[in-house]
């Protein structure tokens, strides 16, 4: 507005004022009054777009801010972040005294292989055993039978039948004789290498000197059918018998230590299995005294120094990730229906004033956050490359609750609200006609209402003077 229009319409507005307050007067100085031009200040309602908003408010926090601490007790003998350092999901923050763990990671590592031989004997004698039990009993199974057939040639006397079968019990003899010689040789073997007990090599000796004896037997036998049985040769026989009776009976018991062997070889596998744990155990808490970043981001704090002596727990740094952040804000009961998850919301902060960030509604919480029965919603937001936003902050939130496009944008300063009617004056062949309006959308300096129309021309300065057709005069168009 210029200088002059700005004086007439200061002028104008002084009389109107002067005449107002002088009270009734005559019927002809109120058509007077009625009549009389009012300067007004003008602008045109133009097309254009604007979105519904809602404010909401809350404090920045972020999703991954968590304090790292110990897992285990010792000294803290490397610190490697400082505050302010960004690190990466794995890198190295501290690390504690290692030395008394690598001493007994080792010892559990001898245990190990210790555990690992034993095992590799017992399952190596497992395997030789049955063998040998089942020689062992065979061998004692024929002495038995060389030996009541000796018995019965000498009681019966020798036939040629007798003297064949004395030279047969000879022959099967040392047949046996030779196994069991064999099978003593063989263990002697395995018993040096390490692969079987000393009981098994007792028990192949045992056999081999019973076979030995058997032979003895049938030899002394076929001698005693050749030259006739004799009372003490007979006694002999039975008491040979007796013994192979025993000696069978024995080698039937070594079939118990099969099991046994099966026992041992559960045991050192079981034992093995004991160290191995006690060994991963270790390891895992030499791990342990590295304390790495759980994931991306920032040290916000650091709580510890190189020397300090960390109990379990000790919390050493915290970190902030700060690339995604959120604020809770509160909502009014009356725009649950309006506010719903994925709408749009932009986000500003009092330490960047003049730039804005967008975020997005996330979550609404089930509940009412107090007595009245306003709710409360997560909005979340990703920070730019430069991380300017930090946890903490305080935001305003601008929620869009719906968009406008080609609408009527009337200026808010052309509003007149009393007892909750919003009117404006629209100018019409010089006149001014006032109009009700229902507001749809606002913000700072429009208002989407209907009632008017784009191109109409509205009162947006001397309006409080005028009344429903009262001529104006336009000393500012303001387009």
């Amino acid at each position: 507005m210029n200088a002059k229009h700005s004086g007439a319409f200061l002028l104008l507005t002084a009389v109107g004022l002067s005449l107002t307050a002088c009270g009734r007067g005559s019927a002809p100085q109120a058509q007077a009054e009625a009549s009389a031009e009012v300067a007004v200040a003008t602008a045109t309602i133009k097309t254009g777009t604007i979105s519904e908003a809602v404010s909401v408010t809350g404090e920045l926090t972020a999703y991954n801010d968590t304090v790292v601490a110990t897992k285990l007790g010792g000294k803290i003998v490397e610190i490697r972040v400082r505050e302010g350092d960004r690190v990466a999901q794995g890198q190295v923050i501290a690390v504690q005294d290692q030395t008394d763990l690598r001493v007994q990671l080792r010892q559990a590592e001898a245990a190990v292989r210790a555990a690992e031989a034993n095992l590799q004997q017992a399952e190596t004698a497992a395997r030789v055993q049955p063998d040998q039990v089942e020689a062992q009993i065979q061998t004692a199974k024929a002495a038995l039978l060389a030996a009541q057939a000796r018995l019965r040639a000498l009681q019966t006397g020798a036939r040629p039948q007798e003297r064949q079968q004395a030279e047969q019990a000879v022959r099967a003899a040392r047949a046996n004789y030779e196994l069991a010689r064999a099978n003593y040789e063989r263990a002697q073997r395995l018993y040096e290498q390490g692969a079987i007990p000393k009981q098994q090599l007792d028990s192949a000796r045992t056999a081999y000197e019973a076979a030995q004896a058997q032979l003895r037997q049938a030899e002394e036998a076929l001698s005693l059918v050749q030259e006739g049985p004799r009372k003490e040769d007979i006694e002999a026989a039975e008491q040979a018998v007796r013994q192979a009776e025993e000696a069978y009976r024995q080698a039937l018991l070594g079939r118990s230590q099969i099991e046994l062997a099966q026992q041992r070889v559960a045991a050192a596998r079981a034992a093995l299995a004991q160290a191995k744990a006690q060994y991963a155990l270790l390891k895992q808490q030499l791990d342990d005294t590295v304390i790495r970043a759980p994931f991306d981001g920032v040290v916000a704090d650091r709580f510890v120094d190189i020397g300090s002596m960390a109990g379990q727990g000790t919390p050493v740094a915290r970190i902030v990730k700060l690339d995604r952040l959120y604020f809770e804000a509160v909502l009014p009961e009356t725009l649950l229906s309006e506010v719903r998850v994925g709408m749009p919301v932009t986000v500003k902060v009092d330490a960047f004033p003049n730039r804005a960030f967008r975020g997005t509604v996330e979550a609404i919480y089930p509940a009412t956050a107090d007595q009245a029965r306003n709710l409360r919603l997560r909005i979340s937001l990703a920070n730019p490359a430069d991380l300017p936003l930090k946890t903490g902050l305080f935001a305003r939130g601008e929620i869009t609750l719906r968009t406008y496009t080609n609408v009527p944008l009337t200026p808010k300063v052309a509003l007149l609200e009393k007892g909750g009617i919003t009117r404006v004056f629209v100018v019409e062949d010089g006149k001014a006609r006032a109009r009700t309006l229902k507001v749809r959308a606002t913000n700072t300096e429009v208002v989407y209402a209907e009632g008017v129309k784009s191109g109409e021309v509205v009162v947006t300065r001397g309006q409080d003077l005028l009344s429903d057709g009262q001529p104006v005069r336009i000393i500012d168009s303001g387009n």
